[in-house]
C-alpha cells in the first residue's frame, strides 16, 4: 500500500465506519497515546529475556501510531506523497 492509498483508505474508513470524527485535541492526545503503547511495546521487547516476546503486538502498534497520524495529516489536507518528496529532496540537497 502507498501512503497515498493509505490516505485514502483511513479517510473512507472514518467516512464508512464511524459517526463522529474526534476534534484535533482528541486526535493529539489519541496520537500521544498510541505513541506510548509503541514505546511500551518496544520495552517489553527488548528489555527482557526473550527477545521474541510480543513479536506482533509491535507490529501492531506501530500501525496503530500510523493510521493516528494519517489521520491527523488527513485532518489537514496534508498530501503526505508530495512532503515525503519534498523531504527527500531537502536531504539530498543537505548530503550533497
Amino acid at each position: 500500500m502507498t501512503i497515498e492509498e493509505l490516505q485514502k483508505w483511513v479517510n473512507d474508513d472514518w467516512k464508512k465506519n464511524s459517526k463522529l470524527k474526534p476534534d484535533l485535541q482528541a486526535q493529539l492526545l489519541f496520537a500521544i497515546e498510541e505513541f506510548g503503547e509503541v514505546a511500551e511495546a518496544i520495552r517489553k521487547k527488548t528489555m527482557s529475556g526473550d527477545y521474541k516476546q510480543d513479536d506482533d503486538k509491535l507490529g501492531s502498534e506501530f500501525a496503530d501510531f500510523l493510521v493516528t497520524l494519517v489521520t491527523l495529516a488527513n485532518t489537514f489536507d496534508i498530501n503526505l506523497t508530495k512532503e515525503m518528496e519534498g523531504f527527500q529532496t531537502k536531504l539530498a540537497a543537505r548530503r550533497a
